[in-house]
């Protein structure tokens, strides 16, 4: 039935060729820290051809979206979901599909997907910047501008991801379909989840795992934990799986949920600007690390 919503329709329910998924806090601050990296940017005029932002808001992270998310991605599939609104707002979405190659690592992962997203500035007219324009995905450029606007949407401020790993085929044995969430905050039926002791931690293939533990504010503080206390990635996901599973190839699926949602056809984009001179009311700026960014008044990182 078309048009349901993802938590209708995915909960319970797992793809054959689900390797592995889920989020990790570092993941979490990893890639909250690798948006608002990108909108400071956009803020301070740093994308080429592109006006500075005047209005640009800074990101936190939403575990309802996350949650949704993780439903998805375990679907292993190409494609946005249906409908992923929520009670508090409109919710759009971004993906990222690749294949990991050999000595890839996560941070490689969810860095390049980022990246992809944003590198739809380059082919936005500037003037869509004043008044968004939906055009067709098999134009010229595809989607990337529409992805670029989803995530540099200056009043969207909330995002929550999820990352799987799935096979190009499905395995014959549900033992592979396993969580590679860190916590319990969203722990589905055993019957969707086989877990084992001896390979329970595929996470530390990557030694991306840290002991900072999550904040129970309103907005996650990851304020306390930084780049240095992640350990080198030595070893990518490929050469462990080949190693100890015989799998030859893996593809990552990445989806990220914004909201409220932009891309409102004739709607700005963003207020070009100096930064932070329109900050929306409630927000100031102030953030000791994205200094272009509008932050709420009880940011955990000021």
């Amino acid at each position: 039935m078309r048009n349901q919503h993802t938590m209708c329709v995915a909960t319970r329910k797992v793809s054959g060729r689900l390797y592995a998924s889920g989020m990790t806090t570092w993941m979490r601050y990893q890639l909250l820290l690798l948006h608002n990296r990108h909108r400071d940017n956009v803020a301070m005029g740093l994308d080429p051809g592109q006006p500075p932002a005047a209005n640009m808001r800074k990101m936190y992270w939403d575990y309802e979206l996350e949650e949704m998310a993780e439903l998805w991605a375990r679907q292993c599939q190409k494609r946005h979901d249906e409908c992923r609104n929520t009670f508090r707002f409109n919710v759009l979405q971004n993906m990222d599909v690749r294949p990991v190659v050999a000595k890839m690592t996560q941070a490689q992962l969810l860095a390049d997907a980022v990246d992809a997203w944003f590198s739809g500035s380059r082919v936005l007219p500037q003037e869509n910047i004043w008044s968004f324009k939906l055009t067709n995905c098999s134009a010229s450029g595809g989607c990337n501008s529409h992805w670029y606007s989803a995530a540099a949407w200056a009043s969207t401020w909330r995002v929550g991801c999820s990352q799987a790993l799935c096979t190009l085929r499905a395995r014959s044995c549900a033992v592979f379909r396993k969580r590679r969430r860190s916590d319990t905050r969203f722990q589905q039926s055993s019957e969707n989840v086989t877990r084992t002791t001896l390979r329970e931690n595929l996470l530390r293939r990557t030694k991306y795992m840290t002991e900072a533990s999550e904040s129970k504010q309103d907005f996650n503080d990851f304020s306390t934990m930084s780049s240095t206390a992640v350990p080198p990635l030595h070893r990518g996901v490929l050469e462990f799986t080949r190693r100890v599973l015989g799998e030859p190839k893996i593809m990552a699926y990445t989806f990220c949920n914004y909201g409220p949602a932009g891309n409102i056809e004739g709607f700005p984009i963003y207020m070009s600007g100096k930064p932070c001179s329109r900050c929306p009311p409630g927000t100031r700026c102030g953030d000791r690390t994205h200094r272009a960014l509008c932050t709420v008044q009880n940011d955990p990182d000021i």
